[in-house]
């Protein structure tokens, strides 16, 4: 199975660097422009299916990509970006002030409580990455072979690390191909295109 994991297009508290999360954001002309472009360079890879998160700046990213390629999009939860709590809606640069440790040990890729750390009221990075992969078995289980799935930047960052031990930052309208080997079940290579 190959995977193509797409950061939605821009929207305008990406612009200001504000922590989005859950916050249902739209996009704007520029992420529109994007997924419009993301479309044309994957036209050639035989993209079966496309899933997208539920909220709006992934959903109209797909949609725009799906009548492009004239291919279906299936919307579903389990793709949202991580639910940030207290830190959305605060520049990306504030948050170090108001959240010093838990900054400090997201950023931190050596700490083993990285993973078990969230911002208050918010989900923990651990918790991020179960909800992401029962959703790719699910995938493995329908039998997919090449499948879109736009979705955002801390989720993609999370299942890189994890899954293929990168540090992978994905700018807006960006993708991410990932190629999962049968035999072994582990993913084996991982490119940006663009």
């Amino acid at each position: 199975m190959i995977l193509y994991l797409m950061r939605h297009g821009q929207t305008d508290w990406n612009a200001e660097e504000k922590v989005q999360g859950w916050n249902d954001t739209p996009l704007n002309e520029t992420g529109a422009e994007q997924a419009r472009a993301a479309a044309g360079k994957l036209s050639g890879e035989k993209i079966e299916t496309i899933y997208a998160s539920d909220l709006k700046r992934a959903r109209k990213s797909a949609d725009i990509i799906s009548g492009i390629l004239d291919l279906p999009v299936h919307y579903t939860k389990r793709l949202r970006e991580m639910n940030f709590g207290k830190a959305e809606g605060l520049k990306k640069n504030d948050l170090e002030a108001v959240f010093p440790y838990i900054y400090q040990a997201f950023n931190d890729i050596k700490n083993p409580e990285r993973y078990d750390i969230g911002y208050p009221g918010g989900e923990t990075t651990g918790a991020v990455q179960q909800r992401f992969m029962k959703f790719i078995n699910k995938l493995f289980e329908e039998g997919r072979e090449r499948v879109l799935l736009v979705t955002h930047g801390m989720l993609i960052r999370i299942f890189a690390e994890i899954c293929l031990k990168k540090t992978i930052r994905l700018e807006n309208g960006s993708v991410l191909r990932v190629a999962f080997d049968e035999k072994t079940k582990k993913f084996k290579s991982a490119k940006v295109l663009f």
